[in-house]
């Protein structure tokens, strides 16, 4: 239980970016030059310091990992909750070997890059009866429990593409020069 408690602080400390730095995020400006990518621009005047530089990647990081669930146990904890919800719900058809490793393997395939507390809260909303239309009575498909998990991770995935955009930002000067940027720099479309 005390792990399930630590995943929800560090979720819920993750779960947006700091205000200052959303609100320079909303405030970046683009500008596109012909046969060259759309280029980021911060406001006149505004940029980001080195510290707020490496705060952002490693926030990157930090969140890349949250969502994919990046760890040593990550394999097994998805094996786990997929076998409770099998086992949890009643199968059409045949009940055979066979047919329970192929299930497990379509589950596993929908799920193999999606972070276990994912997998756990989307299950947790199926057995709750809080996924509208959809009969709850049975297990949900694979795409399905997938597209509840993308629900579960689009949060911090947002987080993600904010992050991606202020890194890829330059000055306004920079972005105002029809000279192509250096490849360095990334563009965020």
């Amino acid at each position: 239980m005390s792990r399930d408690l630590t995943i929800s602080q560090k979720l819920d400390t993750m779960r947006y970016l700091p205000f200052s730095l959303a609100r320079l995020e909303n405030s970046l400006g683009t500008v596109q030059w012909p046969g060259q990518p759309v280029r980021m621009n911060f406001p006149s005047g505004m940029d980001l310091t080195a510290n707020q530089r490496t705060y952002l990647q490693g926030r990157l990081n930090a969140l890349a990992r949250l969502t994919t669930g990046e760890n040593p146990s990550a394999s097994k904890e998805r094996l786990s909750l997929l076998t409770k919800l099998l086992l949890g719900f009643p199968t059409a058809g045949s009940g055979g070997e066979k047919a329970a490793e192929a299930r497990a393997s379509f589950y596993l395939d929908a799920v193999d890059d999606v972070a276990p507390w994912a997998i756990d809260a989307a299950i947790k909303r199926w057995v709750r009866g809080e996924v509208e239309n959809a009969n709850v009575d049975f297990a949900p498909s694979p795409g399905a429990l997938r597209r509840l998990c993308e629900i579960e991770t689009e949060p911090f995935k947002q987080q993600i593409r904010q992050i991606e955009r202020l890194l890829a930002a330059v000055s306004i000067d920079r972005a105002m020069d029809p000279k192509p940027l250096e490849t360095s720099l990334r563009i965020i479309k």
